[in-house]
């Protein structure tokens, strides 16, 4: 069994990892001012609330987009499990050809969910990350990663609404039936939810067109569930394991190296 863990801007996602396959995923808020001993607690707490013994696991394996936060959690599984936690990074062995000005710059969140991608789906493909960003991760016909696009997500959209509208509140990112909509709130809830929908939509209509063929498409994170049944794309599949699944894969590369 392996710990697989993503940190992200809202959270930190652990997985347990066997056969490729997550038993199941649990997640602490992201919040910079913990310290390792603060998330080796919360983790222990979380995993005895599924009734799994975190040391059991074999190994452990961090992608991460926020750097303070990366020795913290790095840290915190080292104190719980005793293991020294693999990290995302230069050195690391993944088999993905990054065709990027500057390779370095593409998260370890994408470089695990496009190996992940290209073991299971067809090519080209487009990867969909539904978070705190509404993040697409380009993959050519050869596997190769060759770019990307980064929107605001839907939290951080109702949240920009209603910081700079002052008759805007805050609402629930909540699917309304119709499109058009009577009420303030839900309007916003529309305009998040579907409109988040419709320019995924037109942005996929423009990825095939600069590519000129077509391209299976992978959604994933936290607002896929929400988002994806909106889109008028048909075949999209929602893999909310992907980004788990291809730590495990990218953790079995290194340690056969």
């Amino acid at each position: 069994m392996l710990l697989t863990i993503d940190i992200n801007n809202t959270n930190v996602v652990f997985a347990v990892m066997e056969d490729g396959n997550a038993l199941f995923i649990t997640r602490l808020s992201s919040d910079k001012s913990r310290t390792a001993d603060e998330y080796a607690v919360l983790m222990e707490l979380a995993f005895r609330q599924r009734d799994f013994d975190i040391k059991n696991v074999e190994g452990a394996i961090i992608s991460s987009v926020v750097p303070p936060l990366t020795a913290v959690i790095k840290d915190a599984v080292k104190i719980v499990t005793n293991r020294n936690p693999l990290v995302i990074g230069p050195g690391v062995k993944t088999g993905l050809n990054i065709r990027l000005e500057d390779p370095t710059e593409l998260g370890g969140d994408f470089v695990a969910a496009a190996v992940a991608a290209i073991a299971k789906y067809p090519m080209p493909c487009v990867i969909v990350e539904m978070g705190t960003a509404i993040a697409m991760g380009i993959l050519d016909k050869t596997g190769s990663y060759i770019g990307g696009i980064i929107c605001p997500g839907p939290m951080v959209s109702q949240e920009a609404l209603a910081r700079g509208a002052a008759l805007l509140s805050n609402v629930s990112i909540t699917p309304t039936p119709q499109v058009i909509c009577k009420s303030t709130d839900a309007c916003m809830q529309s305009g998040i939810v579907h409109g988040s929908a419709a320019m995924i939509d037109g942005l996929l209509e423009r990825i095939e067109s600069e590519l000129g063929e077509p391209v299976s498409v992978v959604v994933t994170d936290d607002w896929a569930d929400t988002i994806a049944p909106y889109c008028k794309r048909e075949g999209m599949i929602t893999d909310k394991e992907l980004l788990m699944r291809g730590l495990w894969l990218i953790y079995k590369k290194n340690r056969r190296g």
